[in-house]
């Protein structure tokens, strides 16, 4: 998931999201959206998330006794989390590069 996101970022054709059939990621025909990749990383974060929620949830309850599973779970969502809090405030930064233009 992470090297995806790495991957997506060092294209560099990823000046619009959304729009009327969205910005192709490579630029060529057949690649996927950069609105698409973008919201396909936001879900497996999300993912990460709950499974190390679940996991903590499992250890405190008994269920399981894999500490050192748990730990790696968290830690994982919370490195996806943060790599994906610098890809919104780089995508914000460069919003505001482009909205302080001048015409």
């Amino acid at each position: 998931m992470i090297n995806g996101i790495d991957n997506n970022l060092s294209i560099g054709n990823a000046a619009g999201i959304g729009g009327a059939g969205g910005v192709k990621a490579g630029g060529g025909a057949g690649g996927a959206s950069f609105a698409d990749t973008l919201k396909k990383s936001i879900d497996e974060v999300s993912r990460l998330q709950q499974d190390a929620s679940k996991a903590v949830d499992d250890v405190a309850t008994g269920k399981t006794e894999d500490v050192d599973g748990v730990m790696t779970a968290v830690e994982k969502s919370d490195l996806a989390f943060k790599t994906l809090l610098a890809i919104r405030t780089k995508l914000m930064d460069a919003y505001d590069e482009i909205k302080g233009m001048p015409i």
